[in-house]
């Protein structure tokens, strides 16, 4: 995955206290996050489910790609990737639903970060975590209106565009958007997906290991 050059964790060494590992108060919730939490389904954590619903919207986006040229196709996968980004009744996915699934990442970090047994590592890590997830959900938004957009349309509107910018949006919440054209995924502008949220957090998991051994 493309990052910033501040991502490495070789460049932040030296802004790390090296004897102070985070406590299990900021680690129970970081591992709500990276391993299991109550409420999902299978019981994974919080950003696993996210990703997987994240993955659900975006094959259902490609989908109506496939057939913009039918209109109902099209309202049907808008349908689906709603249902992905916030299940009401049955459905494709997980049933848990992208929205709820990103705030929770965000909040468990947030709350990670407030321990008082936190570490330097949380505290820096966890914030791309949680800027990520802001860029996320910024992009689910646009998403949501423009499926309610499709979904509302009379029959035999051409949905060429928006299906498009469906597919698009969908891509960009996993895999994040390079804005600025430098040839890189920056968490700091906006543009870091899931799966820069999951190197962030991988990251963090890999530091207090460390720490503890």
């Amino acid at each position: 995955l493309a990052g910033c050059a501040s991502d490495n964790i070789q460049d932040i060494e030296a802004g790390y206290d090296q004897e102070a590992g985070a406590g299990p108060m900021a680690m129970a919730h970081v591992n709500h996050v990276a391993k299991s939490w109550m409420e999902t389904p299978r019981q994974v954590g919080l950003l696993t489910i996210a990703r997987s619903e994240a993955t659900v919207a975006s094959t259902h986006a490609d989908l109506a790609v496939q057939r913009s040229g039918d209109s109902d196709w099209v309202k049907m996968h808008a349908v689906h990737v709603k249902h992905a980004l916030e299940p009401k009744g049955k459905g494709p996915g997980k049933g848990y639903g992208l929205i709820k699934a990103v705030k929770e990442v965000k909040q468990h970090i947030k709350l990670a970060i407030a321990s008082e047994d936190t570490s330097d590592a949380v505290a820096f890590h966890g914030k791309q975590i949680m800027m990520s997830a802001d860029s996320v959900l910024a992009r689910i938004e646009t998403l949501d209106a423009l499926a309610n957009q499709i979904i509302e349309a009379p029959r035999g509107t051409d949905f060429t565009l928006q299906a498009e910018e469906m597919s698009d949006l969908t891509s960009k919440i996993l895999l994040g958007d390079d804005i600025n054209g430098d040839g890189n995924i920056n968490w700091e502008e906006n543009e870091a997906g899931l799966d820069q949220a999951l190197s962030y957090l991988e990251y963090l998991q890999e530091k207090e290991a460390a720490y503890h051994e």
